[in-house]
């Protein structure tokens, strides 16, 4: 869910890179987007380790899908490399995924992506997005949904609506989305079952003409 990252099924584990890679900071690829408190740029297979340690939380995996798996491994952090690292936007050559990044160390904080709808809903992504513990609480994901979202609309210009759903009880995450613009539309009542609990999901919506940074 949008807590912090919706994400399509990750490949198997033959398909994860191997875990011995070794790289330096000039290795990694460079930032797609700069931000005063992060960079956003693609993955890279050395990134496993710290999208290890920043996603192995049970308050990060709260909120999350049970994709998002808790305990977090680095098997789990290798598997969605892969996929993230493969996974092009429909009709394109284009990797939507992106790590959220420290501005000083290229370190993984977090990740962010989109999901494709198909069909009659095929003018619309769904965002998802997740961030560490450590970097909750200083405006790093609302600085980074707000870039994402521009950059969305201005790579896709087919997209006409992006979608971010929320599990009842995450206030954080309906707050990141309302500060990037996004519209609260209504409530999925009784629409998840997560260890047994049932929930609503809260819809937000953001239209490409609702974009404030796109004008």
């Amino acid at each position: 869910m949008s807590q912090e990252q919706t994400a399509p099924q990750p490949p198997p584990p033959s398909a994860s890179p191997p875990s011995n890679i070794t790289t330096t900071s000039a290795d990694l690829p460079p930032p797609i987007i700069t931000l005063p408190n992060c960079i956003l740029r693609l993955i890279h297979p050395s990134d496993a380790p710290a999208i290890q340690r920043a996603a192995d939380s049970p308050a990060v995996a709260k909120y999350m899908s049970y994709r998002f798996a808790n305990p977090y491994t680095l098997e789990h952090a290798q598997q969605w490399v892969g996929f993230a690292t493969a996974f092009k936007a429909p009709g394109t050559d284009i990797l939507p995924s992106f790590a959220i990044c420290d501005p000083a160390t290229n370190t993984v904080l977090g990740g962010i992506g989109i999901k494709a709808r198909d069909d009659v809903e095929s003018n619309m992504y769904e965002v998802g997005y997740w961030i560490g513990e450590a970097s909750w609480g200083k405006g790093i994901m609302t600085a980074a949904l707000r870039a994402y979202v521009k950059w969305v609309f201005e790579t896709f210009p087919a997209i006409n609506r992006l979608e971010g759903v929320v599990f009842e009880g995450n206030e954080a995450s309906g707050k990141v989305l309302k500060n990037a613009g996004f519209v609260y539309e209504g409530t999925r009542r009784k629409a998840a079952v997560k260890h047994g609990v049932v929930m609503d999901i809260l819809v937000y919506g953001l239209l490409r003409e609702e974009c404030s940074l796109l004008n």
